[in-house]
């Protein structure tokens, strides 16, 4: 009984993307001009996208502690740029690294979408909720400020969204594969921004059990000594479960913090941070658990040609 609760709390896993934290201290008043992706044909980045998940449960006065570590090679290619500088892009995963803890046992279960696996058992659902990702290429027209539309997705992914696969990972439609494939972007504001100026984004996410709702702040931190934008977030996760389920899930608390480092003049995110925390009460057949989950998440571009100040 706790395994099966738990692994409903991991569909949290690829759709908590966001967010965790650090507080900026620059203290610049000048209002900067608008942020702005910047794309050139042809160019081609690779981003390394690190996650670690650790859910504590509490259940009949028994603790039990699982923790999944992820490592995602990611890469953009930008075929086309169009006068209005928004482009036409391909997105893929590239090579998915996993490790999870077994309870009971000290050694981890491991997955390498490059090598040969032989996955079975709980641990297939959760590999199979993402190496159904790996080498599909995701179009989409992305505008400067990052928002993204004219999503393609390859018809071999989209006759998988049918599948538990897909339905626990949160990839079960093109809005759930965009998402997931745009983890650690930014839209802004299409204005100048000053520092301390907020503004936030919206997102609902259909799970198994309900929708979860995410509130994303966004804040402007000015500049670091190495002339990079710092944006910091905060945000709050709701949950709105279905009706008629053999459990009741209740979130009792959600924060969230990070930061994005951005090159202005190369219109990209170098580096992001990123840390979100949950509490829930899930109660089934007359039994009560309380469950945490940890999501910590950091990203870099590994073709970056300059050091990264987090000061």
């Amino acid at each position: 009984m706790r395994f099966n609760l738990s692994m409903k709390a991991r569909s949290l896993f690829n759709l908590c993307l966001f967010i965790g934290g650090l507080a900026c201290l620059a203290n610049y008043a000048e209002a900067e001009p608008a942020l702005k992706y910047r794309y050139k044909t042809g160019q081609r980045l690779h981003y390394e996208l690190k996650q670690k998940l650790t859910t504590k449960m509490n259940f009949s006065g028994q603790e039990n502690e699982n923790t999944i570590s992820q490592l995602l090679d990611l890469s953009t290619v930008i075929e086309k740029v169009f006068p209005d500088g928004s482009a036409r892009v391909k997105k893929s995963i590239d090579r998915i690294r996993i490790k999870a803890s077994q309870p009971g046992s000290d050694r981890e279960l491991e997955y390498d979408s490059a090598g040969e696996n032989d996955v079975t058992g709980q641990f297939a659902t959760i590999v199979k909720s993402l190496s159904m990702l790996v080498g599909q290429q995701i179009e989409m027209t992305v505008s400067p400020s990052g928002e993204s539309r004219d999503v393609v997705i390859p018809q071999s992914l989209i006759d998988k969204f049918s599948t538990p696969a897909a339905q626990m990972g949160g990839v079960n439609s093109t809005e759930g594969v965009t998402k997931m494939m745009s983890q650690g972007s930014i839209i802004f504001p299409d204005k100048a921004l000053s520092v301390g100026e907020k503004w936030k984004r919206e997102l609902t996410t259909e799970l198994p059990f309900g929708l979860m709702k995410s509130l994303i702040v966004f804040t402007y931190a000015g500049k670091t000594p190495d002339g990079l934008h710092r944006i910091n977030a905060q945000t709050t996760i709701n949950i709105e479960p279905k009706e008629n389920l053999p459990f009741q899930i209740k979130m009792t608390e959600s924060r969230g913090r990070g930061i994005y480092m951005f090159d202005a003049k190369r219109g990209l995110i170098l580096a992001s941070g990123l840390k979100q925390e949950m509490n829930m009460e899930i109660m089934a057949a007359g039994q009560n658990a309380k469950q945490s989950v940890t999501t910590e998440i950091s990203m870099k571009l590994v073709n970056a040609d300059k050091k990264i100040s987090q000061r």
